[in-house]
């Protein structure tokens, strides 16, 4: 009896790890530079038409004044 227990120990491991492991993989942010500030006055507004409503904009000033836009990589892609 001992060993059927076992035997099943190690696959119910892996599908714990793997099932956390895709939990995850949605918090993956990408970064975007849409263009100057100058022409983009509201960063978060240009981010949000141009990426969807989860994306985040604001104007990096260590990007040489640019609108920098942060979206999540991973949606609206299957994951399998």
């Amino acid at each position: 009896m001992a060993k059927a227990s076992s035997s099943l120990a190690l696959p119910m491991i892996f599908l714990v790890l793997f099932s956390l492991g895709e939990l995850n993989m949605g918090s993956i942010m990408c970064d975007l530079l849409l263009g100057p500030c100058v022409k983009f006055p509201n960063c978060d507004q240009s981010c949000r038409d141009k990426l969807g409503p989860d994306s985040q904009g604001f104007c990096d000033i260590k990007a040489k004044n640019y609108c920098h836009c942060k979206y999540d990589c991973w949606k609206d892609k299957t994951h399998v």
